[in-house]
This record gives C-alpha cells, sequence and structure tokens, in this order.
C-alpha cells in the first residue's frame, strides 16, 4: 500500500539530531519566508491601488481569447490541463532533484526523480485526455454570463466542437475569490471521497491502491490513478468551480495553481519556499504531511489543507 524502507529503525536520539538539524535549515531562511510573504502582501495591495489597471489588463486578455480559435474550443480545457501537467512534471521536480542544494530538503532520502518515456507519458496523456475529451465532445458546456438560450441552441447538434463563452469578462475580485473559493471547495469535497476510498476496503482495492502502488515516492505518482479517480478528481474541481458560477477566465487561471498544487504534494521535498511555508499558520498541509500520508495512509486525506483531520479522525 505505501512507502517501504529496508533501513534498521532510527534510534530516538538520532532522530532528534535530525529534527534539530532540520528545523535548522528551514530556521535560517525564515527571514526569505517572511520577505516573500511582505512581497505577495505587496502585490495584493498593488492590485488593489491599481485595480482598474489591472480590470483592463483582464478584460484585453478575455477579448483576445474569445478570437482565439484554440480557446474556442469544447478540448481547451482537455488539452490545457495536459499541458500544464506535462509542463509542470517536467520542470519543478526536475529541478528539485538534479540542483544539489534542494538535496538537503528532501522529505526522505529513498525520495526520488523517475523518468519516464516520452512513449508512455503519451499514453498516460492520451488515457486522461480521451474520458474527459468524449465529454468534451457530446456535452453542452454552461457557463456564467451566456443565455440559456444559447444553450438550447447548441444542444441541437450531438457534436459539440465549440464552446459558447461569455462576452463580458470577470472582475479582478471575482476571479480572486473564485479561484481560491473554488480549489478550498474542491478540497472539502474531494477529502469525502479520498476518505471513502481509504475506509473501504473494496473502493479502496479497485480503485485507489494503485495510486500507492509504490516503493519510493516521486512526482509522477501525482498522475498514478485509476481512470475513475482521475475522473472523481477532475469532476470535483469542476463541480467546485460550478458551485462558485466560475467564469471560464477564472477556470483557466485555476488549472496550473490546482496542478501545481498536486504536483508539489508529491515531489518529496520541504523546501523553503514551498506554499505551505510562505502561507501561515500550517493552513496548508504541504509535502510532508502527504508523504506521511503515503507512508501509513491514516490521516491527511484532504488534497491541500488538513483542518477536517480534526473533525473527522480521532
Amino acid at each position: 500500500m505505501s512507502i517501504s524502507s529496508n533501513e534498521p529503525p532510527v534510534p530516538q536520539q538520532q532522530k532528534r539530531k535530525n529534527s534539530q538539524h532540520k528545523q535548522a535549515l528551514y530556521d535560517g531562511t525564515y527571514d526569505l519566508v517572511v520577505l516573500t510573504r511582505m512581497l505577495i502582501v505587496g502585490v495584493l495591495v498593488l492590485t488593489y491601488i491599481y485595480s482598474n489597471q489591472v480590470q483592463t489588463m483582464i478584460n484585453q486578455l478575455w477579448y483576445f481569447l474569445l478570437t482565439s480559435a484554440i480557446y474556442n474550443s469544447v478540448y481547451f480545457e482537455t488539452w490545457f490541463t495536459t499541458f500544464c501537467y506535462a509542463f509542470i512534471i517536467a520542470i519543478y521536480p526536475f529541478v528539485l532533484h538534479y540542483i544539489k542544494p534542494f538535496e538537503k530538503y528532501k522529505i526522505h532520502q529513498s525520495v526520488t526523480y523517475q523518468h519516464q518515456s516520452v512513449l508512455f507519458l503519451v499514453w498516460k496523456a492520451i488515457l486522461y485526455m480521451a474520458p474527459l475529451a468524449t465529454m468534451d465532445t457530446f456535452i453542452v458546456k454552461k457557463y456564467h454570463g451566456v443565455q440559456p438560450d444559447v444553450w438550447v441552441e447548441k444542444r441541437v447538434d450531438w457534436i459539440q466542437t465549440t464552446r459558447a463563452l461569455p462576452e463580458m469578462p470577470p472582475t479582478v475580485l471575482q476571479l480572486i475569490v473564485h479561484l481560491i473559493g473554488s480549489v478550498l471547495l474542491f478540497d472539502l469535497i474531494f477529502f469525502f471521497i479520498h476518505f471513502s476510498l481509504h475506509r473501504n476496503f473494496w473502493l479502496y482495492k479497485t480503485f485507489h491502491r494503485y495510486h500507492h502502488d509504490h516503493d519510493v515516492l516521486h512526482p509522477h505518482v501525482t498522475d498514478q490513478l485509476t481512470v475513475t479517480e482521475r475522473l472523481a478528481l477532475v469532476l470535483s474541481a469542476n463541480f467546485a468551480l460550478k458551485c462558485f458560477n466560475s467564469h471560464p477566465l477564472t477556470r483557466t487561471f485555476f488549472v496550473p495553481v490546482f496542478v501545481f498544487l498536486l504536483v508539489e504534494n508529491h515531489t518529496g521535498y520541504d523546501i523553503p519556499l514551498g506554499i505551505h511555508r510562505i502561507i501561515p499558520f500550517g493552513i496548508l498541509s504541504g509535502p510532508v504531511k502527504h508523504y506521511n500520508h503515503h507512508v501509513n495512509g491514516e490521516r491527511n486525506y484532504q488534497p491541500f489543507l488538513n483542518y477536517m483531520d480534526y473533525i473527522f479522525i480521532k
């Protein structure tokens, strides 16, 4: 089910030394974390002060995308998600593994980067896209801001090729609130799915064991999913976005954020400027807690946060 290790048990005294050494690494970079937080707050403040200018940029981006045949395609979100995953998985974990200074931030020495052949990656992309592209082809996409009679008109055609997109762009506030809200709602929804997959033996064996079938944690485990679980993941995210009536542009921003958070959880590296460290108060669970989940499978069922552990798990 989980990560195995042939190494002998580490004595308690050595564990304490290792823990102290690890903590010293992060204490030495705390100022950098604080500076990063200040920069983020500064960007948010500037976004508020210059909201009109930011809104103008969003408007221009949206009107440009409306003219794009690729963006108007019903398959855009499926393509874009695949592209984001391929881009992030090829760069971020690769950099962590091959730049030596990051090695000391490994959660466990067994953590590695496993290369996969191009053919295998293409095959995985096909497995990911095929069911979603099928739904894209036959289901009319309904976005907030589009008149219902447009959806009725599109239902006349069995085969869908283009999306009916709203004419107006989202506001800055809508984009930010809906983006964050959708991530948080997905996190809650998938907790119940993930929790059920672990607590029911048949569900675990049938749909989820494959995700835990690895000797060491590596980034490609992110997409080591059965077709059913992958669909549950994607449809949960889509449902969360729907609940907020998220604009298609918000959905476009959501994809790289969503994919990055999933990949980061499976890198096996606890870097000082990880998002879970930049966001204070331990709000995000991060790679360490997700690594522990892959080790014992008993806690940390939320993809990004962990407050549900305190409610449902004794």
